[in-house]
C-alpha cells in the first residue's frame, strides 16, 4: 500500500491522537449549550479521523512486520550465498586435485605402456617376487608376438603412438 510507504508513521499517531482527543473534547464541549449543534458532525468527522488513523497504524504495522521478514530472508539468503561460494571453493580444489591425479595416473600407464611395447622392463620387474616376474614376462613375450603379428598396418600404429607421446 503506497500511502503508508509514502507517509511517516507519525503522521498516523498523530491523527489518532487528534481523533481521541477530539471525539473527547466533543462529549466535554457538548455540555456547553452554544457547542451543543456542532456536537454531532464534530463526534463524526472525529470518529472518522480515529477509525481511518487506526486503520493506517494496522497497516503500517502489517508492513513493518513484512518488512522485518523481508529482512530475515534477505540475511538466510546471504548467509546460504556465503556457505555455497565456500562449498564451490572447496568442490574446485577437489575437481581440479581429481583432475591432477587422473592425468598423472593417465601419463603413469602410458609410461607403463610404452615400456612393455619397447621391451623396457627392467623398472617395472624389480619390485616383483620371482613367481611374479615370471609371470610376467610370459605375457610381455605374448605381446611382443602379438606387436609383431599384427594385422594392423605398422604405419598406423606409429601414428598413434607419436599422437600418444606428444601428449
Amino acid at each position: 500500500m503506497w500511502v503508508v510507504e509514502f507517509l511517516p508513521a507519525w503522521l498516523f499517531y498523530a491523527t489518532f491522537l487528534i481523533g481521541v482527543a477530539g471525539l473527547g473534547a466533543s462529549f466535554i464541549i457538548g455540555l456547553l449549550p452554544f457547542f451543543k449543534q456542532y456536537v454531532l458532525p464534530a463526534r463524526i468527522i472525529f470518529t472518522i479521523v480515529l477509525v481511518g488513523s487506526t486503520w493506517f497504524l494496522g497497516a503500517a504495522s502489517n508492513e513493518e512486520k513484512w518488512q522485518q521478514r523481508v529482512r530475515e530472508l534477505e540475511e538466510k539468503v546471504r548467509i546460504a550465498e556465503q556457505k555455497s561460494q565456500q562449498v564451490n571453493e572447496q568442490i574446485e580444489v577437489k575437481v581440479v586435485e581429481k583432475t591432477k591425479v587422473i592425468k598423472e595416473k593417465g601419463e603413469l600407464r602410458i609410461e607403463y605402456v610404452n615400456k612393455l611395447v619397447k621391451g623396457d622392463t627392467v623398472e617395472i620387474i624389480k619390485d616383483m617376487s620371482e613367481e611374479e616376474r615370471q609371470k610376467f614376462l610370459v605375457k610381455q613375450k605374448e605381446l611382443q608376438d602379438a606387436i609383431k603379428n599384427c594385422p594392423v598396418p605398422r604405419i598406423l600404429v606409429e601414428e598413434h603412438n607419436k599422437v600418444v607421446d606428444q601428449k
